[in-house]
């Protein structure tokens, strides 16, 4: 018997419905799997990243430490070379992890020209004494030599790049230097310490011990990680390789050391696609960078992924088989009922319908479509022009809120690279557009910044604010004066400007290396410096007279400190009970608040959306937060 077109459509329509489901369900695992797979390299590149750099800062402390514990025996004995190799080689039998001490002093200390002291462990740890200065080994002119001696202050001290040096033992090392100075606290040389690349090398196998143990039960899984998809690397401040494995090429790293403390990051290395984390290492200067190919990271979970989806996969044939024979026997008696709609659907509203002996959901949907037949007609036509005229309407809010959402930034952390600024801002308006705007940008070292509120609401404020942005950029980008800035805008605004509309503006320039910031207030609400407002000159809005001249202000501000702007949506927020938010609540917020711009900006949103509950917000509210740091 044939089977009716009605059954196999709504056959073929339920199966589609539940693939889709099982394909997100099936999305979802693989989601599950992946973020499973990279969290848990995550944790092994980050175990292993704190475990090596934990190791080289205990070596780093120490050679700090013993260089600043035993100055003042360096001191006590640089009355005659043979005190100070005996000073040296006390401090030397001291501390065996180091791999030698050195005294270089100004020109014609004692009677020659050079003298450096150096004391070092020898073959079998034996400790042997050498002056190594001379003509060959001119250390006056050496960097460590002179960064030490500059350092002005005997609390400081200075740890060099890594250096080869073949005077005594051949090899790789690294100093920590520091002043010394004689009996009359004259400056008379430096004093350092001596590391070797060996104590790396110990750092990492250390470590690399306990991520076997923690990591990979099989021991020669974890030996051929080592060379194919385990790689640890030490890069200095210039790109080059201090240490690690040389099986990997670096170059496409050089450059980027400066993003430290990184979270697992995919890299393709010459076609080869590794993950990597990266630490600083303490004062070095130096990036430890952690490889794990993909098939190590991902091994485990794709191996859960295709057990989960084979199961998942067999059940699904076993539902879709037993759903499609009963869903099609259900349907039948839909078919006739699918041929009087299909004469409906051509016009024909008169169209008999069919009549069924049994009272179920066929049957009533036969009686409900005979009662839609009398009024669809006319239903129809008043639906398709309500509905176009909606749809034309709101697509048009929609474009139009696109295009001023799109206008203002709104990607954060608003200055990823970098280090010295911190800044957060939202804006939510009332409507699908709006008249707040906020703007910032950095050129020339300067944080260029503003924020406003246009009178009024809907689409008329919502063009003033895109107006009033592009005059703020453009004008931004040929002056740093915030008077000036303020004074072109309104001129700009005030011509042609019959509807008599204004914006409240604040206007600052901060200097990022200096903090001081210069700034011009028309009309707006006063910042928040911390918990005190900012004093601010009472200038009229922009847009009101043309020939208005606007006072610029200036203040320093000290770093760490919050500067907190916002638009009037939040002080004139309404409650159910019709009671404004005010700026006692703002006050109660900030005097107990301590935290970044983000966390700032957010909780006094959350304080706000407590404070107003359900009701319909009244205003745009807008927010800008920022802070200078460290």
């Amino acid at each position: 018997m044939k089977k009716s077109k009605l059954s196999r459509r709504i056959t073929w329509r339920v199966i589609g419905i539940m693939l889709f489901f099982n394909m997100l369900i099936i999305g979802a695992i693989i989601t599950f799997v992946f973020l499973f797979s990279l969290g848990n390299g995550s944790v092994r590149g980050l175990y292993v990243t704190d475990g090596i750099a934990s190791n080289i800062e205990t070596m780093l402390h120490v050679a700090k430490t013993a260089a600043f514990n035993n100055r003042v025996e360096v001191e006590a004995n640089i009355d005659s070379p043979e005190h100070v190799f005996d000073a040296l080689e006390q401090i030397l039998q001291v501390n065996h992890n180091l791999a030698g001490c050195f005294v270089a002093l100004e020109p014609y200390y004692f009677n020659d020209k050079w003298f450096e002291a150096y004391v070092y462990h020898g073959d079998n740890m034996h400790i042997e004494h050498r002056q190594i200065g001379s003509v060959q080994h001119d250390y006056f002119n050496g960097a460590w030599y002179q960064q030490g001696f500059s350092l002005e202050r005997k609390d400081d001290g200075y740890l060099t790049d890594l250096y080869y040096d073949d005077t005594v033992n051949s090899g790789m090392f690294c100093s920590y230097v520091i002043p010394i100075f004689d009996r009359q606290s004259r400056k008379v040389g430096v004093y350092g310490i001596d590391l070797s690349l060996k104590w790396l090398d110990t750092a990492i196998k250390e470590t690399m011990v306990n991520v076997k143990r923690e990591f990979f039960a099989d021991n020669e899984t974890m030996e051929d990680s080592d060379d194919i998809y385990f790689s640890i690397q030490i890069i200095d401040s210039k790109g080059n390789r201090i240490t690690g494995s040389d099986s990997l090429d670096i170059s496409i790293l050089k450059g980027e050391q400066e993003e430290v403390d990184g979270e697992l990051d995919m890299k393709d290395l010459k076609g080869t696609p590794y993950y990597i984390n990266t630490k600083q290492l303490g004062s070095t200067g130096w990036t430890l960078v952690v490889f794990q190919h993909r098939e190590l990271v991902f091994t485990w979970g794709g191996i859960l992924a295709i057990f989960i989806l084979s199961c998942m996969g067999l059940g699904c044939l076993v539902i879709f088989f037993f759903t499609s024979r009963s869903i099609r026997h259900a349907t039948k008696p839909l078919g006739s009922l699918s041929e009087s709609a299909q004469e409906v659907a051509k016009g024909n509203f008169n169209a008999p319908l069919p009549t069924f002996n049994h009272d179920d959901e066929v049957a009533q949907l036969r009686d409900s479509f005979g009662t839609m037949q009398q009024s669809l007609k006319q239903y129809v036509e008043e639906l398709k022009a309500s509905t176009a005229a909606k749809a034309s309407i709101e697509s048009e809010l929609n474009v139009a809120h696109s295009i001023q959402m799109s206008m203002i930034p709104k990607t954060f952390p608003a200055f990823p690279t970098r280090k010295d600024i911190e800044l957060y801002a939202s804006l939510t308006p009332a409507k699908a557009v709006g008249g707040d705007l906020y703007d910032f940008f950095i050129r020339d070292e300067k944080l260029f910044f503003c924020i406003g509120d246009v009178s009024g609401k809907g689409v008329p404020a919502s063009l003033v604010m895109a107006v009033s942005r592009t005059l703020f950029r453009n004008i931004a980008a040929h002056t740093d004066k915030p008077s000036h800035i303020v004074e072109t805008m309104n001129v700009n605004i005030c011509e042609g400007n019959d509807e008599c509309m204004f914006v409240t503006l604040f206007v600052g320039v901060l200097d990022l290396q200096t903090g001081h910031l210069r700034y011009c207030n028309a009309g707006h609400e006063s910042p928040y410096i911390q918990t005190a407002l900012l004093p601010c000159n009472s200038n009229l809005p922009v847009g009101v007279m043309s020939d208005l001249n606007f006072s610029e202000q200036e203040i320093d501000i000290v770093p760490e400190k919050t500067l907190f702007l916002y638009t009037d949506g939040l002080t004139e927020a309404e409650n159910a009970e019709r009671e404004l938010f005010g700026k006692q609540r703002i006050d109660n917020v900030i005097t107990t608040f301590s935290g970044t711009p983000q966390q700032l900006v957010e909780t006094m949103t959350a304080a706000v959306h407590q404070f107003v509950g359900d009701t319909e917000q009244s205003d745009d509210l807008t927010m800008l937060a920022f802070r200078i740091r460290k």
